[in-house]
């Protein structure tokens, strides 16, 4: 019995599709920039960008995670799904502390305590994202289902930032401020950057002749 030739067809040629690879890569690069340059002080021109920039490159990375996970969903299975989630849910978090950045300075005195209070949560919910990206990249390693540095860079997100930041605070001045970026808004950017450019790199599947 003869087998058919196959061809193969892409399976991410709408619009939408076509864009997110590389806007979740510029998102990653902006975030980590934006990162850096986070502790401006409150109500500068600096502290508005950065904190703008952040929250326009989170965004495009939450739209960017969305596409990977439901890209390779059957692939990674019930373990990919919960690393998925909960780096979303991670970024929602920061999409929720850069508003309170930058609508808190704006607000009266009185009430501007009152929303750096309520980014408390928020900030400390972001951390989720460096969980859940290594519970993903797990997903990723035992599925095989990205290309390795891709599944590498996600799964070293929360180890990476216990081990940076606590190297960081034992380090102090002047190297803490790099080595907690590092750790941080560096290694994420550097992982998502990963993410975006394999979303980039159009999936074919193979459909018989």
């Amino acid at each position: 019995m003869r087998t058919r030739p196959h061809t193969y067809t892409n399976v991410d040629d709408s619009e939408r599709g076509r864009f997110t690879g590389p806007a979740t890569a510029i998102g990653a690069v902006v975030f980590a920039a934006a990162g850096y340059f986070a502790d401006q002080p409150s109500g500068s021109a600096g502290y508005a960008v950065s904190n703008v920039a952040g929250l326009a490159a989170v965004s495009a990375v939450l739209i960017g995670f969305g596409a990977f996970h439901r890209r390779h969903r059957a692939e990674l299975g019930r373990l990919g799904a919960w690393g998925a989630g909960l780096v979303r849910f991670g970024l929602v978090a920061t999409v929720v502390g850069y508003l309170v950045n930058l609508v808190g300075p704006s607000l009266p005195e009185r009430y501007e305590a009152v929303a750096a209070l309520a980014g408390i949560p928020a900030w400390s919910l972001a951390h989720l994202m460096y969980a859940g990206a290594t519970v993903l990249g797990l997903a990723c390693l035992r599925a095989a289902a990205v290309p390795r540095p891709v599944a590498v860079a996600l799964t070293c997100g929360l180890p990476v930032l216990l081990a940076g930041v606590g190297a960081g605070l034992a380090l102090g001045e002047p190297y803490a401020h790099v080595v907690t970026w590092a750790a941080t808004e560096g290694q994420a950017g550097l992982a998502w950057l990963l993410v975006g450019l394999r979303l980039s790199v159009r999936r074919q599947i193979a459909v018989a002749a």
